[in-house]
């Protein structure tokens, strides 16, 4: 890993007010988000949906641009597409 990938893993990666990433900008749950949780939920997807769906749920209200489908599809829909050990090294 270059000491760039180290930074970014390093950094809380937190929803601003807006719903995206204080540290890189993207939507959140960005991909290292993403990243950590699979990595704190390897094996249990129910759990790291229901922990989502708090998120899901929080920021809603404050999306008036998506639809119910693109809310649930941003912050739940990731987890059915659980990553290999190789994607998850490459995230």
């Amino acid at each position: 890993m270059t000491d760039e990938v180290d930074d970014d893993l390093s950094a809380p990666h937190r929803p601003g007010d807006d719903w995206l990433c204080r540290d890189d900008g993207q939507e959140w749950p960005c991909p290292i988000f993403r990243r950590r949780m699979w990595i704190l939920y390897p094996n249990d997807p129910h759990r790291l949906a229901a922990f989502m769906r708090h998120f899901r749920d929080k920021a809603a209200p404050a999306l008036p641009g998506l639809t119910a489908k693109q809310v649930e599809d941003r912050f739940i829909g990731w987890i059915k597409d659980p990553p290999t050990r190789r994607r998850l090294r490459a995230i």
